[in-house]
């Protein structure tokens, strides 16, 4: 224990040569865990974008994946055979509507009577052709803003506010109600009430806080759509604008809603068990509904948008390599050098009886002390640095902010437009791995000095003195 508490000490025995080497080590530990962070997190972006996209297969009608013209929806009895599809988990239903709201736009932003109107386009807005989704009324009042209404209308002179003559309000049907992307957003969690059945036709609906505020709502209140009266079952958080403007019920009961018997389907994300099974499903969907529909995979989009993110976890991991290999070597030079200059004070132990393993002890123990101080600064420099650099790498990797197929209207995967969007953070694992990282490499630095001290003659040392 002496010979331990000594090899402390020795660390701090000359405070210029500390620092310098702390702060050495530590830039190069430093680099090793913003390395590490940065690949763990690319990878674990790639797996996540893989596994949230690679296993599903979107079903439209005919023009979904270009954002054509539409010549009219599927219908849930189309559909229930794909269920049925061996290696399919399951079938998320879904059919979009719109009513105006209650709250009419500012007085100057109406088109005057006599003019055409223009309907905010979206993924669940006016469509042409044989569309059944029908406009309808609504008691509740739009909780957005005129900007975001009319995002996207095109008018001239720029810069100007489209005129609109009602805001709007719209409906997402699901057999999956809770389902984020369903309402346009990344996220979707219930703050109040509990989460509506996606099956049935229950006058049940979910509303975000938003609407909620705007319009005093809680659970177990109602309003009117389509005519009929809806009883408030859950509010939601969630984190886009479209969501916030978005009811949601069962999809069902928006058929219901919009009176159509037919069973009106806009489109159906399928799920298969596994990415083998994929190619084979989505086969079968094509061979079961022709021409009736469009069926798009993002997974070859998926691969080769994060192909790109391969690039990074090939720099990230040599640099690792390489910074761990540096911190060896410097670690490695000074104990050579803190040897050589205590050759004396290593005979003069061995001399009064202290053996070869005891003397290392305390070499090594001096390496580890210089290393965990290393260790402390590259934690603070991995909490610094990892995120800006992690960010930096993944903008020069060539990967786009917005990859993927093209879906409905030109909307791409949610999961392939967030590509770019990676963050390092240092974890307690990541604390962990650097510490278990930083005695290896103390005791790697050892070895050598502990080769030149099982070397080292006391009586030579003594003579030479």
């Amino acid at each position: 224990m002496d010979l331990l508490s000594r090899g402390v000490r020795n660390a701090f025995r000359n405070t210029t040569r500390t620092v310098s080497i702390v702060v050495i080590l530590g830039l190069a530990i430093g680099l090793a865990l913003v390395m590490l962070i940065a690949h763990r997190a690319v990878n674990d972006k790639v797996k996540t974008t893989l596994s949230s996209v690679g296993n599903t297969v979107t079903i439209g009608p005919p023009g979904y994946s270009t954002g054509s013209m539409l010549q009219g929806f599927l219908t849930t009895k189309e559909l229930a055979a794909i269920k049925r599809l061996p290696g399919v988990t399951g079938v998320d239903e879904s059919l979009g509507g719109y009513v105006k709201a209650n709250n009419p736009p500012p007085a100057g932003a109406s088109i005057p009577v006599g003019k055409t109107k223009i309907i905010k386009g979206g993924s669940s807005s006016h469509r042409s052709g044989s569309s059944p989704v029908k406009t309808g009324s609504t008691s509740l009042d739009y909780p957005g803003t005129l900007a975001f209404a009319t995002q996207g209308l095109a008018c001239e002179p720029k810069p100007c506010t489209p005129p609109i003559s009602y805001y709007t309000i719209y409906f997402s049907g699901s057999t999956e109600p809770t389902t984020p992307v369903n309402v346009g957003a990344s996220t979707l969690d219930i703050v109040s009430g509990h989460p509506i059945s996606g099956a049935g036709a229950a006058d049940d609906a979910m509303i975000s806080t938003q609407m909620a505020e705007k319009n005093g709502l809680r659970v177990g209140s109602t309003f009117t759509a389509f005519g009929r009266t809806l009883t408030v079952a859950a509010i939601f958080k969630t984190d886009t604008q479209q969501g916030h403007d978005t009811v949601i019920v069962s999809l069902a009961e928006l058929q219901h809603l919009m009176r159509d018997s037919g069973g009106p389907v806009e489109t159906a994300v399928v799920t298969t068990a596994s990415l083998t099974q994929l190619p084979k499903v989505t086969s079968q969907i094509e061979h079961l509904l022709g021409s009736r529909a469009s069926v798009v995979s993002y997974l070859a989009d998926a691969e080769r948008a994060v192909s790109a993110l391969d690039s990074v976890k090939g720099i990230a991991l040599d640099s690792l390599v390489g910074a761990v290999g540096a911190s060896v070597v410097i670690l490695l030079l000074v104990m050579l050098l803190i040897v050589r200059e205590r050759k004396r004070e290593i005979g003069i132990l061995k001399a009064i009886g202290a053996g070869n393993g005891r003397v290392m002890a305390q070499f090594t123990t001096e390496a580890v002390t210089l290393t965990l101080l290393g260790l402390v600064v590259g934690v603070i420099i991995g909490f610094l640095a990892a995120s800006p650099v992690t960010s930096s790498l993944v903008s020069h990797s060539g990967v786009g902010s917005d990859t993927g197929a093209r879906g409905l209207f030109g909307a791409g995967n949610p999961a392939l437009t967030r590509l770019t969007h990676i963050t390092g953070q240092v974890s307690a694992a990541v604390i962990v791995e650097g510490l278990v990282a930083a005695v290896a490499i103390a005791t790697l630095a050892s070895g050598a000095a502990a080769w030149m001290i099982s070397r080292i003659r006391p009586a030579d040392v003594l003579r030479s003195e």
